[in-house]
């Protein structure tokens, strides 16, 4: 039953190929890595905010995020676009809202979105204008996603403490460094059948915040599985009602 599940989620990936090269993880692995990777969790690029951001008056923020991953022996190039919007509820909590598509050229396109909860867990000030801030943050997020035709859907929940470093720049703009592990667990549903287990990811980026609100980012993130791809994206960010 598990095999004929992962088999039947393969043609999300295009190919039944690119789960045969993993023979050596289990079915609920395979179900577990698929279900991340087509949600916001694991199809979408990390966009870390710095509590130095968090700690100015704008109080909300849209981000436009695309991720692109490979597999070597499948369907070839996967492409995630989502759009994400953030409401800092305190000092220190943003919420998040993601809704995205994933496309590629021998695939079935798929409808995914997403939930996240952000908090700051520590921060130490740069000594004067040497050194840079360290920030250490929690990030609960949990994603859906949708095929667009076929009976396969996809859930998963994910936490994540992602270690920043911010350093001050010309004209009051921030460049952010952040390296963020996380346990992420994917369920997957093809034709009422469930199958999953948890998945570790490791993500790591990079942002420069400007002053007068826009932001950009890049950054990169692999799904713990053998033949797991190398995700790659960038973000687009604009922080509404106030200035740092």
């Amino acid at each position: 039953m598990r095999h004929r599940l992962v088999a039947s989620a393969a043609a999300l990936l295009g190919s039944a190929a690119t789960l045969g090269a993993q023979a050596t993880s289990s079915p609920s692995a395979q179900a577990g890595f698929i279900a991340v990777i087509v949600t916001p969790v694991g199809a979408l690029p990390e966009v870390v905010l710095a509590r130095r951001t968090l700690d100015s008056s704008s109080r909300a923020a849209l981000a436009l995020r695309y991720g692109r991953y490979t597999f070597a022996n499948g369907p070839g190039t996967f492409n995630n676009l989502g759009l994400s919007g953030m409401l800092k509820l305190g000092r220190r909590v943003v919420a998040s809202a993601t809704v995205g598509q994933r496309t590629c050229e021998v695939c079935e396109g798929l409808k995914m979105a997403g939930l996240d909860l952000s908090a700051s867990l520590y921060h130490k000030a740069a000594s004067g204008d040497i050194g840079g801030d360290t920030d250490i943050g929690l990030r609960i997020s949990g994603g859906y996603g949708k095929a667009d035709q076929s009976d396969i859907k996809a859930r998963s929940f994910a936490v994540g403490l992602p270690l920043a470093v911010s350093v001050l720049q010309a004209e009051n703009s921030l460049l952010t460094l952040f390296i963020s592990p996380s346990l992420a667990n994917g369920t997957l549903t093809t034709n009422g059948v469930e199958d999953g287990a948890p998945r570790f990811m490791i993500s790591a980026g990079l942002g420069y915040a400007f002053a007068f609100g826009l932001g950009v980012h890049a950054s990169a993130h692999r799904i713990a599985i053998e033949e797991s791809p190398t995700q790659f994206g960038f973000a687009m960010s604009w922080r509404f009602g106030g200035k740092r």
